[in-house]
């Protein structure tokens, strides 16, 4: 007759939720923190293009850039990420950025917060840039903008 002990009984279970949570949770947090990133990369390239085209088919540099930035906010906000603050860079090759046949580009860069990720002894959370830049041309047939 073989006697058993009873107490390894039901550990096996207990080992494999610890094990199991252990291991799940951090792959949940890197597939969130990856997603995030994702998403700014593509709200960031959608800015950067997005922004260009609303500048070139403006009449003038100043609503050019009231439309580039409405852009990126749509762009951001389409993507979730509507409480970033992006920043808008626009470069020319002429004095009047709507000189027809120009060249006109726009870099995007905005810091994406890591999800549940603070700083130590701070509040603020630690972020990433991420970065997108487009270019267009300005149509040769169209009149000069204005300032």
């Amino acid at each position: 007759m073989h006697w058993r002990s009873n107490s390894d009984q039901g550990s096996a279970s207990i080992e494999f939720i610890v094990v199991g949570v252990a291991i799940i949770l951090p792959l949940i947090y890197i597939a969130i923190t990856v997603l995030t990133l994702n998403a700014a990369q593509f709200a960031t390239h959608q800015a950067a293009r997005e922004s260009v085209r609303a500048f070139v088919t403006s009449t003038s540099n100043s609503s050019g850039t009231q439309r580039a930035v409405v852009a990126v906010e749509q762009a951001f906000a389409d993507h979730g990420l509507a409480d970033a603050e992006p920043e808008i860079f626009t470069t020319c090759d002429h004095i009047s950025c709507l000189t027809p046949g120009g060249k006109v580009s726009m870099e995007i860069t905005a810091q994406v917060p890591l999800p549940f990720v603070p700083r130590w002894g701070s509040s603020e959370v630690i972020t990433m840039p991420v970065t997108a830049q487009a270019s267009l041309l300005v149509d040769q047939y169209r009149e000069a903008g204005g300032p």
